[in-house]
């Protein structure tokens, strides 16, 4: 990770009207690398950020901190530290992380492409940086560190051999893109599509579709937006891109050429892949485009597309015993449960099994959308049997057709998942994070 300056910090204080002592500023050519982790060793070198969530305060660990070395600290609670302490005292540390990263994203002139969407975020990301990775050195966030305290950590891994970064932003909240717009100036920012998720926060998707246009902000001159003009609210983000004054690019899934179901042709080039599902060409296309603005020779995406491999918990294939399970247990909503049944449906096994989890975050309309799911099962007429885990789950397991279980956690479907598992059989494992389908992969693969 790259160190900040302690004349950055003194700036970012001044900026937010912190309160610090002012005879710090004697030392402000000192470079320090930040951590928000108490449980790291540390010393005149770190600076530690307290970060207070719902479940935990770093304020409390501030001491332990000074204890193992440290002498620097960002804290939001007036907590009494030693007097050789060097501390920063704001409200709200995140907010001065995210401003931190900003100054240290200045030290770079290289592009920085931010990618946002309902759907497909980290595919099409990991896409995009192994489609540019062929000409540049690419940086790109890494597992799921793509909210407010993620993406400044992936902008202080920045350094000099690195030629373009890949920012991967997500949100729940209205001004959560807003504010992780300031530590990336984007260059380039990429809308994939816009569903029904986070309703239960935003309550339409028209204010969705306003939630993910705020990284639109701070995006630097002549920067670039990507919109998918096969989404749902197109409208409203082409408005709100305008009203930044960014160039406007549209896609449309019509410019693929699909071939078979791995195969398909762009720009008169010939492209294989081993993605499950058609919805996966959108996130293909999004991240050809990207590195067709960026002058990569899609010959040479083409060669290396056939190599890529889903991340963990996304759409992987599992084959146990010739059963074929797909392990989506990563996330859930409905456009994206909706396209997994439906890929799980055009499958040639004889016998198809659907494990499913909760969706979460869509209240109010929570038994609306898995009613919506057991309806699309009973219209398919081909889901031999669907195994139900959750509070919400119930209610495609209530309208369900087919052989049907119950379960009210996940650990407690695990035996009768097993009783499936037999060749020519596959089987869709899918749920919302918080539902720990994971316990379900772990358990079958061991």
């Amino acid at each position: 990770m790259g160190k900040t300056c302690l004349k950055d910090i003194i700036k970012i204080a001044k900026e937010l009207k912190a309160d610090y002592l002012k005879n710090i500023e004697k030392e402000k050519n000192k470079e320090l690398y930040i951590s928000t982790d108490s449980r790291e060793d540390f010393n005149n070198d770190k600076i530690f950020l307290a970060i207070k969530g719902e479940k935990f305060n770093g304020n409390n660990f501030a001491l332990d901190c000074y204890n193992k070395g440290c002498r620097y600290f960002i804290l939001s609670e007036n907590i009494k530290m030693p007097e050789d302490a060097k501390v920063f005292y704001y409200d709200d540390t995140i907010i001065f992380f995210i401003k931190l990263a900003r100054e240290y994203r200045r030290r770079f002139d290289i592009p920085i492409i931010a990618i946002t969407g309902s759907c497909g975020k980290t595919t099409t990301k990991e896409l995009t940086a192994l489609f540019l990775s062929t000409k540049y050195k690419v940086l790109k966030t890494e597992g799921n560190l793509n909210n407010e305290i993620g993406v400044p950590k992936t902008i202080f891994n920045l350094d000099k051999t690195f030629q373009i970064a890949i920012i991967e932003a997500g949100m729940n909240h209205k001004n959560e893109l807003l504010r992780i717009s300031e530590a990336i100036e984007s260059d380039l920012i990429l809308i994939n599509n816009i569903e029904e998720v986070h309703l239960s926060n935003l309550g339409s998707i028209k204010n969705i579709a306003l939630a993910k246009s705020e990284l639109f902000n701070n995006a630097k001159k002549n920067a670039i937006a990507i919109i998918n003009k096969n989404s749902n609210q197109v409208e409203t983000l082409i408005k709100e891109a305008k009203n930044k004054n960014l160039n406007i690019i549209e896609i449309d899934i019509k410019d693929i050429i699909k071939i078979d179901n791995q195969t398909f042709e762009y720009k008169g080039i010939i492209f294989k892949h081993n993605l499950i599902g058609d919805f996966n060409l959108n996130n293909i296309l999004s991240a050809l485009k990207i590195a067709e603005i960026y002058n990569t020779d899609l010959k040479e995406c083409s060669k290396i597309l056939i190599n890529y491999k889903s991340p963990k918990n996304r759409m992987q294939i599992i084959n146990i015993n010739e059963c074929m399970i797909i392990n989506d247990c990563y996330n859930s909503n409905p456009p994206a449960l909706k396209n997994m049944i439906n890929y799980l449906s055009k499958r040639k096994e004889n016998k198809k099994i659907a494990v499913i989890g909760d969706m979460l975050e869509i209240e109010p309309k929570s038994e609306f959308y898995h009613r919506e799911i057991g309806d699309l099962i009973n219209s398919l007429n081909n889901i031999n049997v669907v195994i139900a885990c959750g509070n919400y789950s119930k209610y495609i397991y209530k309208t369900v057709n087919c052989e049907k279980y119950y379960f009210e956690k996940a650990e407690d479907s695990i035996s009768k998942i097993k009783e499936f598992i037999k060749e020519d059989t596959a089987i869709l494992i899918k749920a919302s994070l918080g539902m720990n389908f994971n316990i379900i992969i772990e358990n079958i693969k061991n």
